[in-house]
């Protein structure tokens, strides 16, 4: 397990303390819930049982459980109805402390919506007075906010605490490919995400288009049709959705543009891209200046835009084995592809211990067609930074810092009232002629990939 120190400390720390517990862990589809629960109840001393739930039904689902119970006692499964009597069962035969993981929760709570009730009833009744904890797992986040952490609810206010697992940054993904170097893992990430079980499918002495070819676009591959995996096992009409996620990753970024491409009237998508921000799969972003304004939407992950960018597209193609035309185009067009991930790179690396400027929200900022890369702002000290990200072969020159410098003015935020602050960052480094301009400002620095590198093992 790489990473993920402070959700483990907060579970077994949880976990450790004498008061029961209701722990709530959710996140999207192969963030790596499972194995943090699972590596945090082997670090404890108290009993635990974790139990993986499926679609067929609470009363199917509560006789299982309970045979892993009786199966942990070393005792005959008891003939349960539910899990009221399976949990009834167990406080019948721990002593002591007692941890109970039940993963993808949500499934019970999709297929049954008593089961918040039923499970309202067993934290209140049946598991008073003992030292029994919960632990609830699951990937639907909408499922698991509505039936779960909801006001709504009826377990709301029952919860001791609750986490929300988010795939790994970049600077945790480079643990995955040590050996490699920074441009090469900034491909990397703009292949794979931060979603560990697709960072797990590249041989790290293999190079990156041989990993692509082997692991995604291979037919019978892990990655092949992941996405359709995720989406066919969590939504309904899964074709609508997958056109959806096709044509924001082709890079239709707007409710109107996507309802064009995809010849849908745009009044229709909501319901889609709510479910799909549900489940972490897009995500809605604003400018960084105005958290209010109006959105586009973009796909949160790297490996979904990069497969419904190349591996959707030609289906029929690697159908028929055929990879080597998929592949050729991936290596045509992959710096365009990694250039949107170079820039949120570029974000992550504004935010390490190290950079100068100190800023407590960034992303990015456009308005009335003009667009700026990086900018953070921080409102506490009245700072704005201003940066331009380019992932391109050439040294960046002074007209890409001038163009910045000149949008200064059309940031709208804290009036005057603010201190600037500049920054390029570039994959080929820069002209003499820019290293001389930035050399006499005190407001500005530039960031190689050198630079970069820097910024990230300082966090280390």
């Amino acid at each position: 397990m790489i990473n993920r120190e402070t959700e483990l400390e907060w579970i077994t720390s949880h976990l450790s303390r004498p008061e029961r517990q209701l722990l709530v862990v959710y996140g999207r589809r192969r963030v790596g819930k499972t194995t943090l629960v699972t590596t945090a109840l082997e670090a404890l001393e108290a009993t635990s049982v974790y139990y993986l739930c499926d679609e067929r039904g609470s009363r199917h689902n509560a006789r299982r459980f309970a045979t892993a119970c009786a199966e942990r006692f070393d005792d005959i499964a008891p003939d349960v109805d539910g899990f009221v009597d399976a949990f009834r069962y167990l406080t019948g035969r721990v002593e002591g402390p007692c941890v109970v993981a039940l993963d993808e929760f949500s499934y019970l709570v999709d297929e049954d919506d008593t089961i918040p009730s039923m499970f309202q009833t067993i934290v209140d009744d049946v598991l008073d007075g003992t030292d029994v904890s919960l632990v609830l797992l699951g990937s639907s986040i909408s499922m698991m906010k509505e039936g779960v952490l909801s006001y709504e609810s009826p377990l709301y206010g029952r919860r001791t605490g609750q986490w929300e697992l988010a795939p790994l940054p970049f600077a945790d993904v480079r643990a995955f490919f040590p050996n490699d170097h920074l441009e090469t893992q900034i491909q990397l990430y703009s292949v794979l995400g931060g979603v560990p079980a697709y960072l797990e499918q590249f041989d790290p002495d293999r190079r990156l288009l041989e990993n692509v070819e082997q692991a995604i676009l291979s037919k019978g591959a892990f990655l092949y049709e992941e996405p359709e995996f995720l989406l066919r096992q969590e939504l309904h009409e899964p074709a609508t959705y997958m056109a959806i996620l096709e044509a924001i990753a082709g890079g239709a970024t707007r409710v109107t543009e996507i309802a064009n491409e995809i010849g849908r009237d745009a009044s229709s998508l909501s319901r889609y891209l709510q479910n799909l921000t549900g489940l972490a799969i897009l995500e809605r972003e604003q400018p960084v200046t105005d958290p209010n304004g109006r959105g586009l939407y973009r796909l949160a992950d790297d490996f979904l835009r990069f497969w419904f960018r190349y591996v959707a597209p030609n289906r029929g193609t690697l159908e028929q084995g055929r990879t080597a035309p998929v592949r050729a185009a991936i290596d045509e067009t992959l710096a365009t592809h990694t250039s949107r991930t170079f820039e949120t790179v570029c974000q992550q690396a504004v935010q390490t211990p190290a950079f100068p400027v100190s800023c407590s929200r960034v992303g990015r900022w456009w308005y009335d067609g003009e667009e700026i890369d990086v900018v953070g702002v921080n409102r506490d000290v009245g700072t704005l930074f201003l940066g331009e990200c380019k992932w391109t072969t050439d040294p960046v020159g002074r007209d890409v810092f001038d163009e910045l410098t000149a949008l200064e003015s059309e940031v709208r935020w804290q009036g005057t009232d603010r201190e600037v602050h500049y920054a390029v960052f570039s994959r080929a480094g820069f002209t003499d002629e820019l290293r001389t301009v930035v050399d006499e400002r005190s407001d500005a620095s530039l960031y190689g990939i050198a630079e970069l590198a820097t910024l990230f093992d300082s966090g280390r």
